[in-house]
């Protein structure tokens, strides 16, 4: 999920110190006005597809009153009121994979990233069938993936290791930016009861979000 980058902490208290220092008699008005754009500003940084569009109009509602409140004389709080969009962010692309010769699309994903990790999530419509793994932000090459998880028919299936029919568990990712993520795994996937193995071959993820 494209995600603006937010004001840091050091920032806000700064423009805080800046703003508030101007005029000492909105000082009160003027410092419960940044804490609650800090607030706003740090609920937002981990929003979810469900309270995206809230908690995205509740941080431009916070920036608006502090900027009422405090002034924005560097004009950086009004920069990142311009530059919210409080529309969900949508996923296009490809996740799929092929359970023995059967092929496995999923057509419903979702990419979210919190703090330093993207978590893929991928649903098959009308089935129960859903994938999810993570790839921390920016890294590319063998064994990014993690926390890998294919559910099926109510179970859910993690990673083999090692192999117990020669299917090894591998991943590459290729492409990591702010926008796409781009990679191949493959390997044999096992029940929590180990009883049950299934053989993934030719998975591909290679989404836009």
């Amino acid at each position: 999920m494209k995600r603006l980058k937010l004001v840091s902490t050091v920032l806000l208290l700064t423009l805080l110190s800046l703003s508030c220092s101007s005029d000492s008699d909105s000082a009160p008005s003027c410092e419960e006005a940044a804490s609650a754009t800090l607030a706003a500003a740090q609920a937002f940084q981990n929003a979810t597809d469900e309270n995206f569009p809230e908690l995205c109009e509740a941080y431009k509602e916070a920036l608006q009153d502090q900027i009422t409140a405090c002034g924005d004389t560097t004009g950086d709080l009004q920069t990142i009121l311009d530059g919210l969009d409080c529309t969900v962010p949508t996923t296009t692309g490809t996740l799929s994979v092929n359970l023995g010769s059967a092929p496995v699309v999923f057509d419903v994903i979702t990419v979210t990233t919190t703090g330093t990790t993207r978590h893929v999530h991928g649903e098959k419509t009308n089935t129960t069938y859903q994938i999810d793994f993570d790839v921390e932000v920016g890294q590319t090459g063998t064994n990014k993936i993690n926390n890998f998880q294919l559910r099926l028919f109510s179970q859910i299936y993690t990673p083999l290791i090692p192999a117990a029919f020669g299917n090894e568990w591998t991943n590459n990712i290729t492409v990591n930016s702010s926008t796409s993520i781009v990679g191949t795994f493959r390997g044999e996937v096992v029940n929590a009861g180990q009883t049950s193995v299934q053989d993934m071959i030719g998975g591909v993820v290679n989404v836009d979000f």
